[in-house]
């Protein structure tokens, strides 16, 4: 793993002290943007002042616990990155549901089943791979960055009657976001690290100057303690089997997008990066059902990786997992300060939408990046467009939740319904795609435009990346110009490529002479005096090009087989 020129801190490093104290309290501050989830499951169960406390303690303890799991390397357990959690958008919608049929009991064991079908999940990724391959992960966080900008455009531009915001709330909110952008591309040292940190405060200090800063009606801080454990007594359980597919659907929905922000870090820290490394991975989605699976034993709605913590990552150039340790140490210290924890509940809504937009168009680049890492036919361009527009339906119509059971209204948000379609439209759409394809051509016939187009076509059909479609292109070139420029063959040649998710067998079969595999390529010498020098050239370069490679003879039939890894 190369570390990109971008990042200052990479996994290993051990940042000093002020780098650490400041990014962990970037990445903590943070997971306040998300109190709204717990705070509207609250509203719907009707919980009382101390009830809702206790609610936020708790996702505060859930979070920073789970942070702690997302940075361990241990195989099975863990992404090794870091990637802090907080309270999930995609169980808003069930858990809202459930608050509003059976309380905040019903939420906590809805949310502890939700937990442990998606640990169980997490040990079938590799089993469904072909189901979520990279694009549809990569839909996934683009439509998650989408719902994130959506959601800060509307907290920027329409107050919570539905009418026109304050000239005061905009320039607060522009303000917000010009210094969390300026100092992320220009600003160096300890400004570009806790850029988003700065912006809060400072965009904070400009509400309270234009006298827009207000507290939440009913807020009495002097009611709640200073220092306090949080009361573990209250915690209930209830289920209900109706609500088993929402919550499976945002498990799954959760699970996708875990998916793509672990392999959006991948590819955030690595410089050389060509695929998703699958253990990491499925790491990240059990500590992701590990630590849902905790909120919903300590009464709070599902937690999931941030989205919003992922891509600030690529914005302050910190990825050290040593400072996931004192984030979610962080985390898990503010769930025992209630009344600071109900005081930072109460940062200007123009200053939160600016942090979502930039979180929202970072997460929607990333995701872009990763649904077009891999070339795309037709089949996987309708169920990457489609499920977009799905998305974008639900939001430009919210009344579609309107025209459907109680039942299915938690799948009708851009992120339950876009995920549900992207998997449909792929697993139908694979319906016909061959594992195999095969072209027979004279050797003169077989261009390198007609190779080209033969690997376009396969690599479209099975979503291969472009630049193994390229490596496999050059092979192939080598290939062919030995067989031409040595006179192997004067027949016909065939050209089969097989794929299974993970690698790529290719296979040249002609009547003729073998293709001679060199360990080491001829001299220049050789090359101007040598006529068979040239074939040699070619059989050292498809040695390199390839991960493994064969030749065998039978008959007077060739058979050359080359295997590149996925």
């Amino acid at each position: 793993m190369r570390r990109p020129a971008s990042i200052r801190y990479g996994l290993e490093d051990c940042p000093p002290w002020p780098v650490v104290a400041m990014t962990a309290l970037q990445q903590a501050t943070v997971v306040f943007l998300f109190l709204y989830v717990p705070l509207i499951v609250a509203r719907e169960a009707q919980a009382t002042l101390a009830q809702t406390v206790t609610l936020i303690s708790m996702s505060f303890l859930a979070c920073g616990l789970g942070t702690m799991l997302q940075a361990v390397t241990r195989r099975g357990l863990g992404s090794g990155f870091l990637a802090p959690l907080s309270p999930s958008t995609p169980f808003l919608a069930p858990s809202v549901l459930a608050a509003h049929l059976g309380g905040l009991p019903l939420v906590a064991g809805m949310t502890l089943l939700a937990g442990l079908a998606t640990v169980a999940f997490a040990r079938l990724l590799h089993r469904i791979r072909a189901l979520m391959p990279p694009e549809i992960a990569g839909v996934v966080v683009l439509i998650v960055g989408l719902a994130i900008a959506i959601t800060g455009v509307r907290t920027l531009l329409r107050t919570p009657g539905g009418g026109a915001p304050e000239l005061e709330d905009l320039l607060v909110g522009l303000a917000t976001l010009a210094i969390s952008v300026g100092l992320s591309v220009w600003g160096r040292g300890a400004l570009r690290w806790a850029c988003v940190l700065i912006a809060m405060i400072l965009g904070t200090a400009l509400a309270a100057a234009l006298g827009r800063l207000h507290l939440a009606p009913g807020l009495n801080l002097a009611t709640l303690p200073l220092v306090d454990l949080p009361d573990f007594g209250t915690i209930g359980f209830a289920f209900d089997l109706a609500l088993l597919p929402a919550f499976l659907v945002a498990a799954i929905a959760s699970s996708l997008k875990t998916v793509g922000l672990v392999t959006s870090l991948q590819r955030t820290n690595d410089a050389d990066w060509s695929r998703p490394e699958p253990h990491s991975i499925a790491g990240g989605v059990t500590a992701d059902g590990l630590s849902t699976a905790l909120a919903g034993a300590l009464g709070a709605p599902g937690v999931n990786m941030s989205a919003t913590n992922a891509a600030l990552q690529a914005a302050t150039g910190v990825t050290s997992r040593f400072i996931a340790l004192a984030t979610g140490g962080l985390c898990i210290a503010l769930a025992c300060f209630p009344r600071l924890a109900a005081l930072l509940s109460q940062v200007p809504a123009p200053v939160i939408a600016a942090t979502l937009l930039q979180a929202g168009a970072l997460m929607m680049a990333g995701g872009m990046q990763l649904a077009t890492s891999r070339l795309l036919d037709a089949r996987k361009s309708a169920a990457v467009g489609l499920a977009i527009v799905a998305a974008l339906s639900v939001e430009a119509v919210p009344q579609v939740a309107d025209w459907v059971g109680e039942g299915l209204r938690p799948l009708m948000t851009a992120g339950a319904l876009g995920t549900l379609v992207a998997i449909t439209l792929n697993a139908i759409l694979r319906i016909g795609i061959g594992r195999r394809m095969a072209i027979t051509h004279r050797p003169a016939a077989m261009s390198p435009d007609v190779v080209a187009a033969f690997l376009e076509r396969a690599g479209g059909a099975w979503g291969l990346r472009t630049d193994l479609v390229a490596r496999v292109a050059n092979a192939l070139n080598w290939c062919l110009d030995a067989v031409q420029v040595a006179d192997l063959t004067k027949g016909p040649v065939t050209l089969t490529l097989a794929y299974d998710e993970s690698r790529l067998d290719v296979r040249l079969t002609y009547t003729g002479t073998p293709v001679v595999l060199s360990d080491r390529p001829p001299t220049p010498e050789e090359m101007l005096h040598d006529d068979a020098a040239p074939a040699r050239l070619a059989g050292h370069m498809i040695r390199r090009l390839s991960d493994r490679v064969t030749v065998r003879e039978k008959e007077g039939v060739v058979e050359l087989r080359m295997t590149l890894n996925d």
